[in-house]
């Protein structure tokens, strides 16, 4: 063991996030996950960001527990 060289470890910077704008409105601290697959808002928010178009889309979800739930007013 004495004489090898270790490998450098580097520290977990934790995840990216950044300020961003919809439609005008600001939202500070915003994760950055590059690798979600769904993004699911609150029609609460839908509603105060006026975003047109939107549909209803039945959901069900399930959580990392394996815990299914099915989100209200989504």
């Amino acid at each position: 063991m004495m004489g090898k060289k270790t490998i450098q470890k580097y520290l977990d910077l934790g995840s990216p996030i950044m300020k961003t704008y919809i439609n005008g409105i600001e939202i500070l601290n915003t994760l950055i996950d590059l690798g979600a697959v769904i993004n699911i808002m609150s029609k609460q928010n839908m509603n105060q960001l006026k975003l047109p178009n939107l549909q209803y889309t039945p959901t069900l979800l399930q959580l990392a527990d394996r815990f299914f739930i099915k989100p209200d007013d989504v």
